[in-house]
């Protein structure tokens, strides 16, 4: 596995390219790392806004970011882990969950103080309408509606969705619902507003009305409102799916090499956020600890589950790309058109409070999902990084799920019990589908018995019958050349398993397999450990070249 930021210590230039030397060990006395070292202050970044209709056409024709597929991320530690960083915090299936936090999520306040709102801008353009103000508290909150008779649809979905991204080890922002009074708001002193096909202009009274003309209003005059609280920091822009930030001397991995952009495509699957775009993210400068460093974070989710944020979900949303794709076109035209799409034909859901969703996810399929524009770290996605991504899920619980649900206070109990049982039919059908197309065996570690722990993740979730039994190849390991010498073969029916009498290596390599099981599960996993006075510590994993 390449150690890209530890590489960079013994990197040297060489016509014009980067160069590790030979003598490079595999494992550093560090490893594995767990946090993405941020070794450089950030001090000019300038704020990147993609144009939607180029992302669009590069994607769909041009096909950004490097050409090789196929290749393993390059931003994991030494145990085939996304360390905590800018992009990503590991919480789900790393630090216990429950599912008060997955509710509170990256809340920190209760939501914007009570009195009166000052509007320091507007969103005209567009169907839904959207202020900024700043509460009585001098905070700053970014406030979207739901479309007029669908009242929680967009809200709802969206302050669902923020709260299991988060639990997935997403950033986003503080979500809340709360509740807007026109009598409340003000119009700041130097607040203006873009009307469509105008000029900028002040502020008034008749553009607020204007816009909430265009929401969904309570018969008390109130508005149901989403409350996002601004994000730390100065915004410098969106994510990129391919290529690094020129102006971000931290940013060394391409984007479309990074496993949790990769990974996003499951997450984003399993919630249908077909609008999983760049445009739909932000990219801030922060401060922390004396440093300056770009964190990015997922935002707008009103166009996931059930909701198109100007109305219910479209049937073929999340079957098809926004704009068709070359080969399908082809394979359309070579079926005379007589193919019907399979979401011409399904039994829908529909509620004005969560939108429209199929009424049977038992038999989705994740790896046909279609968001509405697709990128390059989507198509660079292996199986390992669509299995470290359903890791993630089998750590997010039923009840984890519906304490999320009940925060987007749909105030439907039958449409709120079937959006909890969709997403968790969805999570299991990305279990059944991910977790067994690669070996499943996780977690290795040699106890203080002299023995060799380990799980099958893929079992243990119920998504796979237990094989006939495992193997272990036992290796004494040279770090410096990368070497290794087997020693003796070791297996039984399940772990743990017998620890051969091992020569005083400081290495161990252990290759795990499984027998009787599917093919795929017979890739070994190669676990590496290190020998300490205290025993052994897992310090490598390889599940794929």
């Amino acid at each position: 596995m390449m150690r890209i930021w530890r590489a960079i210590a013994v990197l040297v230039i060489a016509t014009g390219t980067w160069a590790v030397s030979a003598a490079t060990p595999r494992f550093f006395p560090d490893d594995p790392i767990w946090r993405e070292p941020i070794t450089q202050d950030v001090k000019a970044a300038k704020r990147y806004e993609p144009d939607l209709t180029y992302q669009t056409l590069e994607n769909l024709f041009w096909r950004p970011g490097d050409t090789v597929l196929g290749q393993r991320a390059k931003n994991i530690n030494t145990v085939d882990e996304v360390p905590d960083g800018p992009f990503f915090v590991n919480r789900a299936g790393r630090v216990p969950l429950t599912p008060p936090l997955v509710a509170r999520a990256a809340n920190t306040t209760a939501g914007p103080a009570p009195g009166k709102w000052t509007v320091i801008s507007a969103k005209s353009d567009g169907i839904t309408p959207g202020f900024t103000i700043r509460d009585a508290a001098g905070l700053v909150w970014f406030l979207k509606f739901d479309p007029p008779g669908w009242r929680g649809m967009a809200t709802g979905s969206e302050i669902v969705a923020a709260k299991l991204f988060w639990a997935a080890g997403y950033h986003t922002a503080e979500y809340h619902m709360a509740r807007l009074d026109p009598a409340n708001l003000v119009i700041g002193r130097d607040t203006k507003i873009t009307p469509p096909g105008k000029m900028e202009r002040p502020m008034h009274q008749g553009d607020v009305m204007w816009l909430l003309s265009r929401a969904d209003r309570d018969p008390d005059g109130t508005y149901r409102v989403i409350a996002s609280k601004a994000t730390p920091g100065r915004p410098v822009g969106r994510i990129a799916f391919h290529g690094t930030r020129a102006d971000d001397p931290n940013d060394i991995v391409p984007h479309e090499h990074r496993r949790e952009l990769r990974g996003y495509f499951v997450f984003a699957a399993w919630l249908n956020h077909v609008d999983a775009k760049g445009i739909n993210s932000l990219s801030s400068l922060v401060t922390e600890n004396g440093r300056s460093f770009i964190r990015h974070y997922l935002l707008d989710f009103g166009s996931a589950l059930g909701s198109a944020a100007v109305g219910p979900r479209e049937g073929w949303e999340g079957y098809e790309a926004l704009i068709e794709q070359p080969g399908d076109i082809g394979k359309r035209v070579l079926a005379l058109g007589f193919k019907i799409p399979q979401w011409r034909t399904q039994d829908y859901f529909e509620s004005r409070s969560i939108g429209r969703l199929p009424r049977d996810h038992s038999e989705w399929n994740p790896e046909t999902w279609w968001p509405h524009i697709t990128n390059a770290a989507f198509r660079h996605m292996r199986p390992d990084d669509t299995f470290w991504a359903a890791s993630k899920l089998a750590a997010i619980t039923d009840d984890m799920i519906r304490a999320a649900v009940a925060e987007g206070q749909f105030a439907d109990p039958e449409a709120e019990q079937f959006l909890a049982k969709a997403i968790s039919d969805r999570r299991r059908r990305i279990l059944q589908t991910f977790l067994p197309k690669v070996n499943p065996l996780m977690d290795p570690a040699i106890d203080d018995q002299g023995r060799l722990r380990f799980r099958n993740l893929a079992a243990e979730a119920g998504m796979a019958k237990a094989p006939e039994g495992y193997r272990a190849l036992w290796y004494t390991f040279d770090n410096a050349s990368d070497r290794s010498t087997l020693v003796e073969t070791t297996g039984g029916a399940e772990s743990p398993l017998a620890v051969p009498k091992l020569p005083d290596s400081e290495f161990i390599k252990v290759d795990l397999v499984a027998t009787g099981g599917p093919d795929a599960w017979t890739r070994p996993v190669s676990a590496y450990f290190r020998r300490k006075p205290s025993g052994f510590s897992l310090i490598g994993l390889e599940r794929l070249p």
